[in-house]
């Protein structure tokens, strides 16, 4: 365990240019080498306690070494690894950390905010990355006692008016839908985007008295990507960024939480908003007058001519009778 947790601080450290990087080194000079250590760091049962990473870590600290800052950004504020030049300012592990998976779910990933974790009881990494998006979350707060509701395909809801907003909040988990338009926030579908979900999920499942906010996450996915038509109406938004096949896609959602229970669904209130405006018959009219007749040019051209001529038959009427 202690051999572990000092190749993964030494990881980090590199990763955050706190270390200088030797030019042979195979972790950072073989491709997908960094992938595949993200992949297996979060696997549930790789996580070595968060006690220990942290003795490590100020174990090895060189004494000159100055305090952690209280936030960061994998931008601008803080460039990424290859862009930066290491400095005698050291970060957190709770940073260090959160730098080395910063694009597991976004390719444009938040800011880093320590504030936080203040107080709170860090297991070990794979408790840190769902405690990233759970404390910033406001889908936590709305837990229900009605259950889950079944709604309607992605497909199913452009049918029926709705409109897909692509939003950046501080958590991937605060799915809303608000006058007609569900707004969802960005995610990024690669190799390890399944293994993440499904640790985390399994995570919750073990753990006793965890609120199972990625099941139901899962679960709502589940139900809005039905088929690959689904995937590509939120790539062509630029909602999801997916690096895998339509249909890979589509699998991997559907069978994303297979074998959960659910005591409390966080989505109840949102899938009964969706139900409630997929039942008024506004909405579903003018958006299958608007997908059939204004989706092409000459489908455009023929409206307009039919107005033209609708305007000129009730003029030619009306100077009849006058």
């Amino acid at each position: 365990m202690v051999l572990d947790g000092c190749f993964i601080i030494e990881l980090f450290r590199k990763y955050a240019e706190e270390v200088t990087k030797e030019s042979d080194d195979p972790i950072f000079s073989m491709s997908c080498m960094l992938q595949f250590l993200q992949h297996d760091l979060i696997l549930l049962e790789n996580q070595i306690p968060w006690l220990v990473l942290e003795t490590l870590l100020e174990k090895t600290k060189p004494p000159s070494e100055t305090k952690p800052t209280s936030e960061t950004k994998p931008t601008s504020e803080t460039k990424p690894p290859s862009e930066t030049k290491s400095t005698s300012e050291t970060k957190s592990l709770i940073e260090l950390t959160l730098l080395f998976f910063a694009t597991m779910f976004s390719s444009h990933p938040p800011l880093i905010k320590t504030d936080l974790f203040s107080g709170t009881d860090i297991k070990h990494i794979l408790d840190l990355l769902r405690l990233s998006l759970v404390l910033p979350s406001k889908e936590i707060k709305n837990k229900s006692k009605t259950g889950w509701q079944p709604i309607r395909s992605i497909t199913r809801l452009q049918e029926a008016g709705v409109k897909f907003v692509k939003v950046a909040p501080d958590s991937i988990l605060d799915i809303k839908f608000t006058n007609g338009s569900l707004e969802i926030p960005s995610l990024l579908i690669q190799e390890t985007t399944e293994t993440i979900l499904r640790n985390l999920i399994g995570y919750e499942q073990c753990l006793p008295g965890c609120p199972p906010i990625f099941t139901c996450y899962a679960k709502l996915l589940d139900n809005l990507i039905d088929t690959p038509n689904d995937i590509d109406i939120l790539c062509k938004k630029e909602i999801y960024d997916n690096w895998l096949g339509p249909e890979d896609a589509t699998q991997f959602f559907n069978k994303l939480y297979n074998d959960t229970y659910i005591k409390e669904f966080y989505y109840s209130k949102l899938c009964d908003d969706l139900n409630r405006h997929c039942k008024r018959w506004w909405p579903k009219w003018r958006a299958y007058y608007v997908q059939n007749y204004f989706t092409k040019p000459w489908a455009v051209a023929a409206q307009i001519y039919a107005v033209i001529m609708f305007v000129l038959t009730l003029w030619q009427t009306y100077i009849k009778k006058g």
